[in-house]
């Protein structure tokens, strides 16, 4: 090999050049996190020489080759970073030899292109999404708000959720996060959907962010995990994911009522007690209150799917929605008062007969 770089440093060319850059390159990855800081100093004093020279397609080759490796040498790192974006993209979402500071600093300074790669890399430190949210615009921010990892500082996420109130990408986006404050919750309530909000509401109750579930995301997630079509598959399907632990009975519920497949989320919900789908749909619609929290606790829902049919009872009976959360209170303390504090989930019932009582 060395004969071989010998005689490409020799030749003026361009291709010349451009072989020699990914020679080298191959000589640092063959053996990366196993060079001397002498070596390393060396490989990055000749791959910034050559990269003033280089193609475009070579700056791109390298810096999808070099992006991964903690070891490349932060010269090279940041020079690539800062190049056009086909060649800065591996950089900005991958590299861990960028620093937060140099994060930071390209947030600040580099064009539109630049900020929406920084603002896809996992675990984005909290400065440098606030440098990204300061600085904007309007894509940069749903990127922000789309990236989960990201850690959002409370200035962050308020200035988000003030901004999605007059976007409804970003507004979907924050509403999915699990990091949301029960202000900002309040604010984004009156703006989305019957499903998001019952999620939104359970945050304000006192429910874990991170535990609730979004329908919208359960949907995407069945569709590409399991080919699993929720406007055509039956309730058996359904109930078999349920069944082998591939999917939560509560999410399937959840992503049910919110495509508005009543009927069939009734099924479901059948099944998991044990009671006839008549039984169930009175116990939403008709009957008192007392026999739609039986129903949940023998199945063991979650705050969240109880408020689901909660908002589902109110809209039939035309009664204001904010009924919902009183009797997600009232839930809460039945299942409170329950043996064991009802922080277990109650075992699935026989079939009794149409009406009978559940609790």
């Amino acid at each position: 090999m060395l004969n071989e770089l010998l005689k490409l440093a020799r030749n003026p060319t361009r291709e010349a050049r451009c072989r020699l850059l990914q020679r080298v390159a191959d000589l640092f990855l063959d053996r990366v996190g196993e060079h001397s800081d002498e070596e390393l100093r060396l490989f990055c004093d000749i791959i910034m020489k050559l990269l003033d020279g280089a193609e475009l397609k070579e700056r791109a080759r390298l810096s999808q080759r070099m992006a991964p490796w903690s070891q490349t040498p932060h010269q090279i790192a940041y020079r690539l970073a800062t190049d056009e974006i086909v060649v800065a993209t591996p950089m900005l979402e991958l590299s861990p030899a960028l620093t937060e500071a140099d994060l930071v600093k390209i947030a600040r300074r580099m064009p539109e292109s630049h900020l929406l790669a920084v603002a896809r890399r996992e675990a984005l430190p909290g400065r440098v999404s606030d440098a990204l949210v300061e600085r904007g615009p309007t894509k940069v921010w749903r990127a922000v708000a789309e990236n989960r990892r990201s850690g959002l500082s409370d200035w962050a996420l308020r200035t988000l959720a003030k901004r999605s109130l007059s976007d409804t990408p970003l507004r979907s986006s924050m509403a999915a996060r699990g990091d949301l404050t029960p202000l900002i919750c309040e604010w984004l309530i009156p703006h989305v959907n019957a499903s998001t909000r019952v999620r939104l509401e359970a945050i304000l109750s006192g429910a874990d962010p991170g535990d609730l579930t979004t329908p919208e995301a359960d949907s995407d997630e069945l569709r590409r995990r399991y080919n699993l079509f929720m406007e055509s598959c039956d309730v058996d399907e359904a109930w078999r994911l349920v069944q082998e632990g591939k999917y939560g009975f509560g999410s399937i519920l959840l992503v049910l009522l919110a495509e508005g497949r009543t009927g069939d989320a009734f099924e479901l919900l059948a099944r998991q007690t044990g009671e006839s789908v008549a039984a169930v749909q009175r116990a939403v619609f008709q009957a008192g209150i007392d026999e739609l929290i039986g129903l949940c606790r023998v199945s063991g829902t979650s705050d969240q799917v109880f408020l689901a049919l909660a908002h589902l009872r109110c809209k039939h009976l035309g009664i204001p929605e904010t009924q919902a959360m009183r009797w997600l209170d009232a839930y809460r303390r039945t299942r409170a008062a329950s043996p064991g504090g009802g922080g277990g989930k109650s075992q699935p019932r026989s079939h009794r007969p149409n009406g009978a009582p559940l609790s």
